[in-house]
């Protein structure tokens, strides 16, 4: 005889949606005026709780901080796992081109902007800061995909892992893809777009295809 597991207490349920309404307050208020910048009472405001709140479910600021990056972590991970899968060929003829598909799958997930504006400015901040936060996000979702991709274009072009090149290479690719989210401003200005259109994107992958076949990475897929 199996029994189910008991349903979660009122209090867990609260402690659950005070913990969640903490996280998405960080990422709002960090995003926005930078982690030194953002006082645990207005921390509390934005997520409204009291301030004993931060201290009891987390611990303190920084603890609340590393948090929301680990929540934003684990979310890009699990999309980035999607570009990943594409990768798993034996198949030595289909390397190449899923190597390609891999690429503009990540345009995708990138140009969807399918989370909130304040991931985006959480980020941002994180990555300018170069912070803990920051390593935080790169060790659990960026370069478990950087190397999964260093791996295949290796695997393609014949050069070796140890290659700095290559990396390089595939780490400005990759760089250049990430930057259509945070910095699109200069796209939108230098191609007079107002906005990332179905016709811009088919654009956008003509480029990601064509520096794929390049001798930038001396990765050609079969004609």
């Amino acid at each position: 005889m199996t029994t189910n597991p008991a349903a979660p207490s009122g209090h867990e349920a609260r402690s659950v949606k005070t913990r969640s309404h903490l996280i998405e307050a960080a990422i709002t208020v960090i995003g926005a005026v930078g982690y030194e910048g953002a006082s645990t009472r207005a921390l509390a405001k934005a997520a409204k709780t009291p301030l004993s709140a931060i201290p009891y479910h987390f611990g303190g600021k920084r603890e609340l901080y590393l948090a929301a990056a680990q929540m934003i972590a684990n979310y890009a991970a699990c999309r980035f796992e999607e570009a990943v899968a594409i990768l798993e060929t034996a198949e030595a003829a289909e390397k190449a081109i899923r190597f390609e598909e891999a690429l503009i799958s990540i345009l995708h997930i990138i140009l969807k902007d399918a989370e909130p504006h304040s991931w985006t400015s959480f980020i941002a901040r994180c990555a300018y800061d170069n912070d803990e936060a920051f390593a935080l996000i790169y060790d659990r979702a960026i370069a478990q995909l950087l190397e999964r991709l260093v791996q295949a274009a290796s695997d393609v072009s014949g050069r070796s892992l140890g290659d700095e090149a290559l990396r390089l290479r595939i780490s400005a690719i990759l760089t250049a893809v990430i930057s259509f989210r945070f910095l699109r401003g200069i796209m939108l200005h230098s191609m007079e777009w107002s906005q990332i259109q179905d016709d811009s994107i088919h654009q956008i992958e003509g480029m990601v295809r064509d520096l794929c076949r390049s001798d930038f990475l001396a990765i050609q897929a079969p004609q």
